[in-house]
């Protein structure tokens, strides 16, 4: 942590003295290094393009102190301006709403501190510092690009057919994974805001092909215990997982936590059982070990539907029943349907195709257009 705040001042401190041009600046928060050595591989191809092209970039990595993902040695560390925003913020708190006082706090720093930094475009994940940045560059161009599910009333880009305000008064464009994210936001919104401000980019998801042919009695359990739900919540969740694990005794199910996880419940109970076992291992490893996938409500059911894995949804909460309700997921079978291999193999290849609508891999040309 003293490092990378020490790395970060001498950077800011010298950009004070001297130009810094880039034509892109990249931004996220630590807690999206999930790769191997702690890459963030939602940057990554858009990255390698712009290297690719001789296209000027910097990526800033902000502090996420109570995350235990590690620092990206390859990122330029925010910590010293991120504790003089969060410095400012305060002396601002009772005079305007968040998204104004994060404009009015970037202003000042274009102003000083960070005068000599110029740039055209910015590219953030889950909006970090979106109205800082467009206080600090108000004819920047702003993309935020998508890093989970979206649907219909999906915090942050649209809530009962209204678009976020964080996105209008930033002028915020978005980029998607896939062509179906897109018309779920153009269909549900009354603004007319997302028919000009999405491009559907893809990702770094690469896989379209069969990885099983049967049912090999290996199950991934994607979990999703993080303090996005209430403490009641977690422990339905919980619930619902121990009685189905319970109920099919038989079957290895390899447990995998959700990046965010934080000791939410007590595992205990669950992790007793003799067919669960603990996967620490990459996602697409996980995938190459089972042949079925059972979560809530995880983005992997896109994932696992990309290797041609179906899910099995074990979700006890209604308002988070978005593969059925918003994505239409097409298959709906119990663990032993699938050991009959020719239902396990058609319901591949639906879910297969399914998946291809809401994750097309990464498409350079759409990134080059909206940088030049």
């Amino acid at each position: 942590m003293l490092i990378s705040f020490l790395k970060s001042a001498i950077f800011f401190i010298r950009l004070f003295f001297f130009k810094q041009k880039a034509d892109v600046i990249f931004y996220y928060p630590q807690h999206f290094n999930r790769g191997n050595n702690g890459i963030n591989l939602y940057f990554i191809d858009m990255i390698d393009s712009c290297k690719n092209h001789e296209i000027s970039y910097l990526v800033f990595e902000e502090p996420d102190y109570s995350s235990n993902k590690p620092r990206n040695k390859s990122s330029i560390p925010f910590d010293f301006i991120f504790l003089i925003i969060r410095l400012l913020r305060k002396l601002f708190r009772s005079e305007e709403n968040t998204i104004k006082i994060d404009q009015k706090v970037g202003s000042i720093l274009s102003r000083r501190l960070l005068k000599n930094l110029e740039f055209t475009k910015v590219i953030l994940l889950s909006q970090s510092m979106v109205s800082f940045f467009r206080g600090l560059n108000k004819q920047c161009n702003i993309f935020d690009v998508q890093h989970g599910i979206i649907h219909n009333n999906k915090e942050n880009y649209l809530m009962n057919n209204q678009v976020e305000p964080n996105l209008i008064s930033n002028d915020v464009s978005v980029l998607l994974s896939g062509p179906s994210y897109q018309d779920i936001l153009i269909r549900n919104e009354k603004e007319e805001y997302f028919g000009r401000h999405t491009f559907v980019l893809g990702s770094s998801i690469r896989s379209d092909c069969i990885s099983h042919t049967s049912f090999n009695n290996n199950c991934l359990v994607t979990l999703q215990f993080t303090s996005d739900h209430t403490k009641d919540e977690n422990n339905i969740i919980l619930e619902a997982l121990e009685d189905f694990i319970s109920n099919n005794s038989n079957i290895n199910f390899y447990l995998k936590h959700h990046p965010r996880f934080n000791n939410e419940v007590d595992l205990t109970g669950v992790l007793s059982l003799e067919n669960v076992i603990v996967s620490h291992a990459e996602i697409n490893d996980c995938f190459r070990l089972c042949s079925l996938h059972i979560t809530s409500y995880s983005t992997s059911t896109f994932e696992a539907a990309l290797y041609g894995i179906p899910t099995i949804l074990i979700n006890p909460l209604k308002k988070y029943d978005y593969f059925l309700n918003d994505f239409k997921y097409p298959v709906d079978y119990q663990i032993e349907d699938f050991k009959k291999d020719e239902l396990y193999q058609r319901c591949s290849k639906i879910v297969l195709e399914w998946a291809k609508g809401y994750y097309r891999p990464y498409n350079e040309k759409v990134f080059l257009d909206i940088i030049r």
